[in-house]
């Protein structure tokens, strides 16, 4: 069976993809808001609701922004 070039390249896009939806971007609130542009009491209103979940780390609590994006918004291909 012979393999296209297309259906590599075709291929490959799609492994770069997912390889990208596997990584994270931690963030901390001010920077998220920053990124969504949105206030911080909207990503405090957003944790508060259950819809994103914070990580401590040391004294900071951080977010996935990737997490987020999947989640809040439903990203899709």
């Amino acid at each position: 069976m012979a393999v296209s070039n297309d259906d590599l390249m075709e291929e490959l896009a799609e492994l770069a993809f997912q390889f990208r939806q596997n990584t994270h971007v931690w963030k901390r609130a001010e920077k998220v808001a920053e990124h969504f542009d949105v206030s911080l009491g909207t990503v405090k209103s957003w944790k508060r609701q259950g819809l994103i979940t914070g990580y401590k780390h040391d004294k900071v609590v951080i977010y996935d922004i990737k997490a987020i994006e999947r989640e809040l918004f439903q990203v899709t291909k």
